[in-house]
């Protein structure tokens, strides 16, 4: 099996932010914020060199890019546009934008090479993300500093959405040192309706003391539901690629790193995944819920949480592998997926794995004959694993990693035999869709089946004696478009042992499913599988120091 990844470029990113250290001023003259020049060049950086100066000869010397990953090519691009994908550098604010393969289909461009991917809205209505230069506070030697920033902005056929980017310019306090700028936007008529991109340009001088550049990209005006869509559709909204970012000082280009993980190392992880229902709901005083608002109170809510597809298996796939990979409605057996998953990485590192699903009755029960013998509402998906064809092809590793849910209290009853990551699952009553979809009744099913399954846990040796975590999540929110709460948010909740996680703690940092994933590959010292969960922001604040 595979052990190495294919790394992307690595840059210097703080906290999902770029900063960008430069040896510019802090007081820079009197020069006004105006920009001086914008419009549509022909030349500039290709895609290739994001770092590209553009100086001429005899010139004074520019920047490189201050921009990390300002053309996707750190991220893992999907051909689906119902898949949101982690953003490599940027901060998410609203939606979920993503970078999608310029393979979907034929795309005008400027003259340049065009990479692999490119910046689109997502698949939940309009998005907007953010990152920020940090300008040192030392002053060249006389004169005054401009910038200068430029891009690719387009759009997809006769679809209304576009895309705006700004700067805003900062001081060393953080109040606005100058007037923000936009660059001029590319709307349906100015692309005569089709899909393409158009290059943008301007410059200006930066403002009397600009200590940094926050940059702003909005995806506006997307016809996709907030909600996202319960099947595959079209994009929907703006679209950006070559985003750069220079100043009239000789600079380096921003770096890029995946953001900190600050998540301990545990010794057992367990994860459930309940279905179909929507954050407000579950999170509300009203839920009727308690047992689960007994582990809010006993450890951290993840409030800002997103799931990553819709419909369900999707999201289950980007937690064990780091990406969707299938697409749209399609479920156990058609499902196939090739590559490597977090068994594989546990096995290869002589660490233990299981999924305990319930009503499978028999080890790896996964033949039509006997799908439904033991419960009628028990579908071998109700894991990820079965869907890796590295799993269900050999029926030795399938019937030692599979297991029917009762297997779980034999298991707890000594830290020796309990795996040291479990993913445990209803059945597709008790996980809440057949109950009702996110309903009154099949919230109060799913809080039963919940305390049933958890407080075996938390009074086992495991839990007890050593360092374990409990991550509960929802694949996706409700199930059609007008049921899905914005954003396809999600409740999630983190209890750990010993200590180990902030109790009574609501976040309200964004997290999504490749969150989890890495979250997971933290805690256990596994490595990651895509630009996905490599990139992916961990819950870092859910754990004490």
């Amino acid at each position: 099996m595979r052990l190495t990844r294919l790394i992307r470029a690595r840059w210097c990113v703080a906290a999902g932010g770029v900063v960008a250290v430069l040896a510019l001023a802090a007081a820079q003259g009197t020069a006004a914020a105006g920009a001086t020049t914008q419009g549509a060049a022909a030349s500039g950086p290709a895609h290739g060199t994001p770092g590209a100066s553009g100086n001429r000869p005899g010139a004074a010397p520019w920047s490189g890019n201050l921009i990390a990953d300002g053309n996707g090519e750190a991220g893992y691009c999907t051909r689906d546009w119902n898949a949101a994908t982690t953003i490599p550098g940027w901060t998410v604010s609203t939606g979920s934008p993503n970078v999608m393969c310029y393979a979907v289909g034929r795309v005008r461009h400027p003259a340049g090479a065009t990479g692999q991917g490119f910046f689109s809205s997502g698949p939940y209505g309009d998005s907007a993300m953010t990152q920020t230069a940090r300008l040192a506070p030392r002053a060249p030697a006389g004169g005054s500093l401009s910038y200068r920033l430029s891009g690719w902005l387009g759009g997809w056929k006769t679809e209304p959405g576009h895309v705006t980017v700004s700067l805003a310019f900062l001081s060393r306090s953080g109040h606005q040192a100058g007037a923000p700028v936009t660059l001029r936007t590319v709307n349906r008529a100015s692309r005569h309706g089709r899909t393409a991109f158009l290059r943008r340009v301007m410059s200006g001088p930066l403002p009397p003391g600009t200590a940094a550049i926050r940059v702003g990209v909005r995806f506006s005006g997307s016809s996709t539901p907030p909600g996202g869509e319960p099947e595959p559709s079209g994009p929907g909204g703006g679209m950006l690629d070559n985003l750069s970012l220079q100043v009239s000082a000789p600079q380096p280009a921003a770096r890029l790193v995946p953001p900190p993980a600050a998540v301990p190392h545990f010794d057992h992880v367990f994860i459930i995944m309940m279905e179909n229902t929507n954050a407000s709901a579950v999170l509300s005083g009203h839920s009727h819920m308690p047992f689960f608002h007994s582990l809010m109170a006993r450890g951290t809510t993840l409030a800002n949480y997103h799931a990553v597809y819709h419909p369900s298996d999707e999201n289950y796939l980007a937690i064990a592998g780091g990406d969707t990979y299938a697409r749209g409605a399609i479920y156990w057996p058609d499902i196939n997926d090739p590559h490597p998953n977090l068994g594989d990485e546990l096995e290869a590192r002589s660490m233990t794995w299981k999924a305990y699903e319930q009503g499978m009755g028999y080890r790896c029960n996964d033949r039509a004959s006997t799908e439904f013998t033991y419960d009628k509402y028990y579908y071998p998906d109700d894991a990820p694993f079965i869907n890796y064809t590295d799993v269900s092809g050999s029926r030795a590793r399938c019937k030692a990693h599979l297991v029917d849910a009762r297997q779980l209290g034999t298991d707890l009853k000594s830290a020796a035999t309990t795996p040291d990551f479990s993913w445990i699952a209803a059945d597709d009553y008790y996980d809440g869709e057949s109950a009702g979809n996110g309903d009154r009744h099949s919230r109060e099913v799913q809080d039963g089946w919940l305390k049933r399954a958890v407080t075996p846990i938390l009074s086992s040796p495991a839990w007890r004696a050593q360092k374990s975590l409990l991550i509960i999540t929802w694949d996706e929110a409700g199930v059609t478009a007008r049921t899905a709460e914005a954003g396809n948010r999600v409740a999630t909740v983190v209890v750990g042992s010993q200590g180990s996680v902030r109790a009574g703690y609501t976040s309200p940092v964004r997290y999504d499913h490749y969150s989890t994933a890495r979250t997971i590959e933290e805690a256990l010292g596994v490595a990651p599988f895509t630009a996905n969960d490599e990139y992916a922001t961990p819950f870092g604040d859910a754990f004490t120091r």
